[in-house]
């Protein structure tokens, strides 16, 4: 596999952002992205469970044998608890939309969440390897908890973390929606940072659903990740990890604590 690599991540998949999803893959294969990492919400703010609605499922199911990978993305995607301290409620504020599920929760609520979550995408015939917090909002007894339920990699606004390993490996982020970060200016602030970011062996494009919605803003995006696929290869979060450890995923891993 080429050392130089870029994951393309679709954030926020659920029944209700299915058809701007849909509409957002046909792009990316149209330009050559044909392998994503879908981040799937598995009880989207509460109105119910993923594993009920069975076009959906169907549709991850293929999406998945077609060579996207299943991620799971929090639970509900809603802020619950509150903020502990300054820092706290500074992320929760300004990172994200009030959808920091995993900030402020102890060990066994965050364990629970991630638990539900799991068993309903396992009973849709689903196996999510990795475990990413709604806008990369979670503290560390979160991560214990993903990785004690099994989960081999989590990633942040900078970084890929294995699980397993406990290893952390730089792989930064041009990020695109919601919000303001879907606005003209924010794309040509990802536009500059793209350059600052061609040494990088790895890469990643993190792109939410309602780019779809603004035509011309979604071109350029488009635009910014074919300028990255001209030395890089599109993989999945699965694959880079592999590439990362030198092994296949479910090989015995030794964690040293």
């Amino acid at each position: 596999m080429p050392s130089r690599q870029l994951v393309v991540s679709v954030h926020d998949v659920a029944p209700q952002t299915q058809a701007r999803v849909e509409r957002l893959l046909e792009m990316l294969t149209a330009i050559g992205v044909r392998r994503r990492s879908l981040l799937v919400i598995p009880n989207f703010r509460g109105e119910g469970s993923l594993d009920t609605h069975g076009e959906f499922c169907g549709w991850l199911s293929d999406r998945r044998q077609q060579g996207d990978e299943i991620v799971l993305h929090g639970y509900q995607h809603v802020a619950v608890g509150r903020p502990r301290n300054a820092g706290e409620r500074f992320r929760n504020r300004w990172f994200t939309q009030d959808e920091g599920e995993f900030l402020s929760l102890e060990y066994d609520e965050a364990f629970d969440r991630i638990a539900r979550g799991k068993a309903m995408m396992e009973r849709a015939g689903l196996r999510p390897r990795g475990f990413v917090a709604p806008a990369w909002l979670v503290n560390d007894t979160g991560l214990k908890a993903a990785r004690d339920l099994g989960f081999q990699y989590t990633n942040s606004y900078l970084t890929v973390g294995d699980l397993a390993s406990g290893r952390t490996y730089w792989v930064p982020s041009l990020v695109f929606g919601p919000g303001h970060l879907n606005e003209d200016l924010g794309i040509g602030l990802q536009r500059r940072l793209a350059h600052m970011l061609a040494p990088c062996p790895s890469v990643r494009v993190v792109i939410h659903p309602p780019c779809v919605d603004h035509h011309m803003r979604v071109a350029r995006v488009l635009s910014l990740i074919e300028s990255q696929l001209r030395d890089r290869e599109p993989v999945t979060y699965l694959h880079l990890l592999e590439s990362l450890r030198g092994e296949p995923v479910d090989a015995p891993r030794h964690r040293h604590d």
